[in-house]
């Protein structure tokens, strides 16, 4: 007795098949990334790639147009769906423990392709018919090595696309499902052509399933819930997503609350410490830190003129100059070395500046200037050797002009005492 395919409801198997591979990709995945909610991820994903793949082959047998109305026994039925779902889990479990071993691979692939050959022979078996099923021994061994060899493939493509980096990613995921599913189903159709039907063979008269009408409602409960299985991983994946993107962004509100000045907006202390720490690490470190503290002609604290004086340094401060604020009356400028050159062109004129409008306003600064790496090889030192060589804007003049016309070294031996007159190119 002979029998027929049906091409759509062939076609419709591949996709189920392939929808069933796509399901395990991204269960897979939520294992792999939600260990805390590890056991309910291995049962939805085994109970809905199970589904599909039972599915698959339930409408694949369908596909075959026989001569005789096909009916199915309940028991046997229910036992390969299980048997899919066994499956389904056995390859969930060996993907979710991580890396894929050699040896992982060869006993997964083994056990599930006993599995996938138990679901679909016990399914063909459920038929029950009289005389009863006979196998070729060469399709049936074709279908043995394509279960194991599919099953292996799926093993090793399910681990491999666990994250999604990029819309390649996607990608591969989606051409690895449809790779799935063309094997899975070589599987069944080698299997069916393994199966021959004796002459005047008919289904056992006790069977309750009838073939025929149950198709188009397991397709249909295949495809929604393969969809609805796809759908919450997807969801999933973009809740996790947005919540790794909202961790994100209040862990950078917190580095700019712990490292930023809130009332000026400029790095604190402590990050302008980050800073000379790195600077210090380059293999020729050279640069400059200038102090200004600002106070009150009354002798007060400046630390409520301070956000002006700030404001007013940043307006025209030459580029690449980092200013921070590092106590209520203090900043500090950082510059490199060849800037602190250029001082008597660039940075004074901008210092003088300031402190004329603020000198009008009853405010005083007072300025210095510490040098790495001849005043010290930590932040730490540099930034106190800065505070403490305070003098008037004249006497910061003088010190960039003896800066710029001898050497580094003539740095080290400011401390403030009175100097001759400034000469004009640096007042």
């Amino acid at each position: 007795m002979q029998g027929t395919y049906d091409p759509i409801l062939v076609a419709l198997s591949i996709l189920i098949a392939a929808l069933a591979g796509y399901v395990a990709i991204e269960f897979a995945g939520r294992l792999f990334s939600r260990r805390d909610e590890w056991v309910k991820w291995l049962v939805g994903g085994s109970l809905a790639m199970g589904s599909g793949i039972w599915a698959m082959h339930f409408v694949g047998m369908s596909a075959l147009m026989m001569p005789i109305a096909i009916t199915y026994d309940l028991g046997i039925t229910v036992f390969s769906w299980l048997a899919a779902v066994v499956v389904s889990a056995l390859a969930l479990f060996i993907v979710s423990r991580g890396e894929l071993t050699k040896v992982n691979l060869g006993l997964g692939a083994l056990a599930m392709g006993a599995g996938v050959c138990v679901m679909h022979y016990s399914g063909m078996a459920a038929m029950k018919m009289d005389p009863g099923l006979g196998y070729d021994p060469f399709w049936f061994t074709v279908s043995v090595i394509i279960a194991v060899v599919a099953s292996g493939a799926a093993l090793v493509l399910v681990s491999a696309l666990q994250t999604i980096r990029s819309w390649a990613d996607v990608a591969r995921r989606v051409g690895a499902a449809l790779a799935m599913g063309v094997a899975v189903a070589g599987m069944h159709y080698a299997g069916m052509a393994a199966v021959t039907f004796e002459a005047g063979a008919f289904c056992a008269p006790g069977n309750l399933l009838s073939g025929g009408a149950l198709t188009t409602p397991t397709a249909l409960l295949s495809l929604l819930g393969l969809g609805l299985a796809i759908f919450f991983a997807v969801k999933d994946a973009r809740d996790a997503i947005q919540a790794e993107r909202e961790a994100r962004a209040a862990a950078e509100r917190l580095e700019v609350l712990a490292f930023v000045d809130r009332e000026t907006g400029l790095p604190n202390r402590p990050r302008l410490s980050q800073l000379i720490s790195d600077a210090l690490g380059a293999a020729e470190p050279a640069f400059g830190l200038v102090s200004v503290r600002v106070q009150r002609e009354d002798g007060g604290d400046g630390r409520a003129q301070l956000p002006a004086v700030a404001k007013a340094l940043q307006a025209d401060v030459p580029e690449g100059v980092i200013i921070a604020r590092t106590s209520p009356d203090q900043l500090l400028i950082l510059q490199d070395v060849y800037g602190l050159r250029r001082g008597s062109r660039e940075l004074l004129p901008l210092l003088q500046r300031v402190d004329a409008a603020f000198g009008a306003r009853g405010v005083r600064l007072a300025y210095g200037l510490a040098v790495a790496p001849e005043d010290g090889d930590t932040s730490q030192m540099l930034m106190l050797r800065a505070a403490a060589r305070g003098g008037s804007i004249i006497e910061f003049g003088q010190l960039l002009a003896a800066y710029g016309d001898r050497s580094l070294g003539a740095i080290t031996s400011y401390r403030s005492e009175p100097a001759p007159p400034v000469r004009s190119s640096a007042a």
